[in-house]
């Protein structure tokens, strides 16, 4: 650092001569030393977007060393650019920032508007803030609250509503997280809306009504997997209310995926009806069958198997079915 040390770099960035100028920025970013930011205060103001521009840069390396305070000017600025540096920066200090927040949340700029909201619903008080910003006219900050610490069931419940439906998904999202469940009017609701099903799975199989029958008729690919799964851990046998809906509405190919790796004199008779069911598709009728090669050796397997063979007229599911007759037959059944 050239004579004068730290102050006398500082006074630099106040020369007249251009090229002092940014010498002395080059300078005071190189020697790193936080206290160097007062410097730079001034030059959000001045003519040349360059030096605005190191202003800004400077505000982003030393303020969160310099503490909240330094973000003061930022916040209140005339310069867009500079409110909008100050409100990305909230995020970047281990102390409170809510003095700052509260003068970015009233920010005709959205993105310090939002930027304050997400650090007020960080803060000691985001119960508070979530409840203020519920009906907020953005539903970006909407969103925020609900996602929020500070949000509580009835606002989550409340969010489902939201005509915005971002916000009505992170309500979703926030109800599966907290092991909490929706009634079946709110899932109905939400079903109406063609949102995705899957936040609300959980809620349906605990249920076991109708709203459980209306995803199980729509779900495909992953989402049916995430049904099944959830049936399996809620519903450990036919007497479940989840599967009692199911089987009443012959929600066949969904029992079919529940009951893989279960065994048991009144599973396999629903197994049976289920792979004799015209209703069901072949290919889940042919799974079905080929699950069981592995239980071959069970005489009652082998005694079902050869009666469906009799009835059945399919090309596919025969196939499957005299595969498993000859393993079968193979070990003397």
């Amino acid at each position: 650092m050239a004579r004068g040390g730290l102050d006398g770099e500082i006074a630099r960035l106040k020369h007249r001569d251009v090229r002092q100028r940014r010498r002395a920025i080059r300078v005071l970013f190189d020697t790193d030393i936080p206290r160097a930011l007062e410097g730079f205060v001034p030059l959000l103001k001045d003519k040349d977007p360059w030096f605005r521009s190191k202003a800004l840069e400077a505000h982003r390396k030393w303020a969160p060393q310099q503490g909240v305070s330094s973000l003061k000017v930022l916040a209140t600025h005339a310069w867009l650019d500079a409110r909008r540096c100050a409100a990305n920066l909230l995020g970047e200090f281990s102390e409170d920032t809510t003095e700052i927040a509260l003068l970015l949340i009233e920010d005709e700029d959205l993105t310090c508007s939002r930027k304050a909201a997400e650090a007020l619903l960080r803060g000691s008080e985001a119960e508070r803030f979530a409840l203020q910003f519920k009906d907020n006219p953005d539903s970006t900050i909407r969103r925020l609250a609900v996602l929020s610490k500070g949000a509580t069931l009835q606002h989550r419940k409340d969010a489902l509503g939201d005509l915005n439906n971002s916000v009505c998904e992170a309500a979703l999202q926030t109800i599966v997280e907290q092991g909490e469940y929706l009634s079946e009017a709110a899932m109905s609701d939400v079903l109406k809306r063609g949102l995705k099903v899957s936040s609300m799975i959980s809620s349906a199989v605990h249920n076991g009504s109708k709203v459980l029958v209306e995803i199980a008729e729509k779900v495909q690919g992953r989402q049916l997997n995430e049904l099944v799964k959830e049936l399996r851990i809620q519903c450990p046998d036919l007497e479940s209310k989840a599967i009692q809906t199911l089987i009443s509405n012959k929600q066949f190919s969904v029992l079919g995926r529940w009951m893989q790796g279960k065994k048991g004199e009144q599973i396999d008779a629903m197994r049976w009806d289920i792979i004799r069911s015209d209703k069901v598709e072949v290919i889940e009728r042919s799974r079905l069958l080929e699950r069981l090669i592995g239980r071959c050796g069970e005489r009652e397997i082998a005694e079902q198997n050869r009666l469906f063979l009799e009835q059945c007229t399919n090309d596919l599911l025969r196939v499957t079915a005299e595969n498993l007759s000859t393993a079968s037959a193979e070990l003397g059944l």
